[in-house]
């Protein structure tokens, strides 16, 4: 029945400033625009095996909390990730094993959409399942 995750949709106050920061800065390639009337309106960004992060201009965007409150994209080296970030400017948090046994960092976009960044280890309980204690 259902695959996968196919996308998550995403507002921008200014989308020219959420492409420089998602294809420009995080390296997340552009699978296709959306126009209308020949003006730039949308982008899709992919980030592998068939799935994507959808952003559509919004000019008088106000963040709010619709229930979800943060998405995760998997890196294989978060260390050198953590680095890229930097030297584009972009500030992350410092890395941080989590309860699930996984390597995070926190970050976000010129919107203020925080999203958080996972490395995978072989204990981690995405790839293990079980019962993981909280310590948040």
């Amino acid at each position: 029945m259902i695959k996968r995750l196919a996308h998550v949709c995403i507002h921008a106050s200014d989308l020219n400033k959420t492409v420089d920061f998602y294809h420009g800065k995080i390296g997340l390639p552009i699978a296709f625009r959306f126009h209308r009337e020949g003006v730039l309106m949308g982008v899709y960004f992919e980030i592998g095996h068939q799935t994507y992060l959808e952003a559509f201009e919004k000019p008088d965007l106000k963040v709010v909390n619709t229930g979800i409150s943060h998405f995760c994209l998997e890196v294989d080296d978060i260390d050198r990730f953590i680095r890229e970030m930097k030297s584009h400017g972009v500030e992350c948090t410092e890395k941080r094993l989590g309860c699930d046994q996984s390597w995070q960092t926190w970050l976000q976009d010129p919107d203020g959409n925080r999203f958080e960044i996972h490395q995978y280890t072989p204990d981690s309980a995405q790839l293990n399942g079980g019962i993981v204690n909280v310590d948040w």
